[in-house]
């Protein structure tokens, strides 16, 4: 028996034939015959052959059962990349309007426009420098510096409070972001007592622009004080006179106010513990008593050292005469110290005028002091070179002890 061999061409998509196609073969087309021929099927729908049939076991066109297929194996294609500038958004871009221009809403990288990113967009931001400092010419906020804004421009601005500015407050910031009304300004103005534009402690106004009134407000202003000269506005004299005193800022925790007086002019005599405390007055203070030991011992260095002008027109600046007289009297008449020695403790029975505490010394002085002397006057006191008491004095009668210099004292203390 005779084999008859029939040539089978597949349709191919990726290689397309010529005719090849499910409407039938072109006319001459003689792989697409034999294509024909094979699958039973006619090779021109014109032909009026018998078409595909769908018997088990034929092997028909139809695509459903597994046969041949026109379409494309070689999987998915996918699009263009992402350009852009080319007015489509599209892979990663945020926006694409199709131009260059960065003072829009979307930048020449196809990125959305805010602000901070170093480009101003018209109709939107007065300013963009591309940072977040608020102090230079463009805030963080993409808007120009002003007066008002909160924020403090160097170039233009001392403060700015925002909407707390005001021409009206003390210490504050005024409509024009200069600072208002303040201590330092030099005026004296709001709560201040003076204005002298500087934190010198010892010229008479402190820091904070408060009146020294004596050497103890200065030291509890400034612990740290040293003891020297510095001027002062005594409160009894209501901050209308400034003296030049003596400040001990070591003695009982410091802060005692020390003033020479010399009344040793022409035709004038000396001066007795009632007179020297009218004098001690008119420069809001008092006759001077040592508190304690240590207090003597500095004011007996103050005394008799040359470190301050004395006021009552005397020349004398230095002398232990300025201890001759205290202001330290009997409580009662023939008040004794009873063999002990004369301070607070061990005589009750004499007192500070003040009534607070005093010290001369802790020996006993024998018959001193007596039990004659005058009400309100003042014993006379010399002194070892040491600052040590040698002796002291009572008077009966008149005035009590009189010397041309004293020493006065604000006595604040206690």
């Amino acid at each position: 028996m005779s084999r008859h061999h029939r040539l089978i061409v597949p349709c191919i998509a990726a290689i397309p034939l010529l005719g090849c196609h499910v409407a039938g073969c072109r006319e001459g087309d003689l792989a697409c015959t034999a294509l024909g021929e094979s699958t039973g099927g006619p090779t021109d729908p014109s032909s009026g052959g018998p078409g595909p049939t769908s018997s088990a076991g034929d092997s028909t066109g139809d695509l459903s059962t597994g046969g041949g297929t026109d379409e494309p194996t070689g999987g998915t294609t996918t699009g263009a990349p992402a350009v852009c500038g080319d007015g489509v958004v599209a892979g990663d871009e945020a926006c694409d309007d199709g131009n260059d221009a960065e003072d829009d809403a979307c930048l020449s990288s196809c990125e959305l426009a805010g602000c901070g990113d170093g480009h101003t967009q018209v109709g939107v931001e007065e300013c963009d420098d591309g940072n977040d400092d608020p102090g230079d010419e463009c805030t963080a906020s993409c808007t120009l510096p002003r007066c008002g804004d909160g924020e403090v421009h160097p170039s233009s601005e001392a403060c700015d409070e925002g909407a707390a500015n005001s021409d009206n407050i003390y210490g504050g910031c005024n409509s024009m972001c200069q600072p208002g009304p303040r201590c330092g300004d030099g005026k004296v103005n709001g709560p201040e007592d003076c204005d002298d534009k500087n934190d010198d402690l010892t010229d008479g106004c402190l820091p904070g622009c408060v009146e020294a009134t004596s050497c103890l407000t200065i030291l509890m202003k400034n612990p740290g004080a040293a003891s020297g000269k510095y001027r002062v506005w005594p409160t009894a004299l209501g901050g209308n006179i400034d003296l030049e005193v003596w400040c001990d800022m070591v003695s009982d925790g410091g802060g005692y106010t020390l003033l020479k007086v010399d009344t040793e002019v022409p035709n004038a005599s000396d001066k007795g513990a009632k007179a020297a405390e009218l004098i001690c007055k008119s420069f809001g203070m008092h006759l001077f008593v040592p508190r304690s030991k240590a207090h003597l011992k500095s004011s007996f260095t103050f005394a008799t050292t040359d470190n301050l002008v004395p006021v009552g027109g005397g020349k004398v600046g230095k002398g232990a005469e300025y201890l001759s007289i205290l202001a330290i009297f009997p409580a009662m008449p023939a008040a004794t110290c009873g063999g002990k020695g004369l301070n607070s403790g061990d005589c009750p029975l004499w007192r500070a005028w003040d009534d607070h505490s005093f010290w001369v010394t802790d020996k006993a002085v024998p018959g001193e002091p007596s039990d004659e002397h005058c009400a309100g006057c003042s014993m006379l006191y010399k002194w070892n070179v040491d600052g040590t008491l040698k002796s002291y004095t009572t008077f009966p009668s008149g005035e009590g002890a009189g010397s041309y210099r004293f020493v006065c004292d604000i006595a604040d203390k206690f």
